[in-house]
């Protein structure tokens, strides 16, 4: 009768007889606390508060706890008293327990008052979540460097690909290939007239000699410049020609390598070692 009449002044219901399970813990945890075991106590009291979730427990729980060094615990289990009996007859003296052991810690971010399932040994829900940081931490925001500088965009944004850029600077070799051809050329044609002037004047006796030294530079220096204009020719043949695949290629894969996926490579391809513009010169073959 000493246990019920404690349980019933400290917070219990009168309409709701406890248990005798919840008296067994409960004299169990008086003795523990005579004994001074506090935490033997305080699971005793736990215990029985999980049995009807009688407030009354929450009150010896807070004075275990502060016996076992725990103020923190103990305030907090004062304070649910409190919450679950606000009009409890004790409320004076809890409230200067709590103000002895400090100031209230700062309520949960969502300002709910209701008792968590799970505590004092029970079972937390699946989804509960057990640090509080993890429920107040903002969430991280993870940046590829992909997606900061995203490869090819630079050569996608300006229009440049493998294939406009190899036909471009192969344009421009074949226009030099056919410039440096014109020069030779003029230069055949050039020596060409100096061996008609020379045939068609005739000189002196003593001057025959002359003549026929400036006859055969110019007839060798006449046959080297037409075989460079021939061999210029026949490689601007080539790298026009190259120009012209690449600009095909160019126009059947533009549609495709603006596609969001990166189009495969070609089985043979000619590209200039960098992208676009700054190619610096470099060639690199890939097979």
């Amino acid at each position: 009768m000493q246990v019920l009449a404690a349980l019933l002044a400290l917070g219990g219901s009168p309409q709701r007889t406890p248990t005798a399970d919840e008296l067994r813990l409960f004299d169990e945890g008086t003795q523990a606390l005579g004994a001074g075991d506090a935490r033997a106590a305080e699971k005793a009291w736990r215990a029985g508060y999980e049995i009807g979730h009688d407030p009354a427990f929450l009150v010896h729980i807070g004075e275990a706890q502060e016996k076992a060094g725990a103020p923190a615990e103990a305030a907090e289990s004062y304070r649910r008293y409190l919450r679950q009996v606000p009009d409890a007859s004790d409320r004076a003296d809890i409230e200067q327990r709590l103000a002895r052991l400090g100031p209230a810690a700062p309520p949960p971010a969502t300002g709910a008052t209701v008792e968590t399932p799970g505590e004092f040994g029970g079972t937390p829900p699946p989804n509960a979540t057990t640090t509080p940081a993890a429920a107040t931490a903002p969430a991280a925001t993870v940046v590829h460097a992909d997606a900061e500088h995203p490869a090819g965009k630079e050569d996608e944004d300006s229009g440049w690909n493998r294939y406009n850029a190899t036909a471009v600077i192969a344009s421009g070799v074949t226009l030099a290939l056919l410039g440096t051809a014109a020069f030779y050329g003029a230069e055949a044609s050039s020596k060409e007239n100096d061996i008609d002037r020379l045939v068609m004047f005739r000189f002196p006796p003593p001057a025959y000699s002359s003549v026929a030294a400036a006859y055969t530079s110019a007839m060798s220096d006449g046959r080297s410049d037409a075989h460079a204009a021939r061999a210029l020719l026949l490689t601007a043949a080539g790298t026009g020609i190259v120009a012209i695949v690449f600009f095909i290629l160019d126009g059947v894969h533009a549609p495709a390598e603006s596609q969001p996926a990166p189009a495969a490579p070609p089985a043979l391809s000619l590209a200039p070692a960098g992208a676009g513009l700054g190619a610096q010169g470099a060639w690199s073959w890939q097979f």
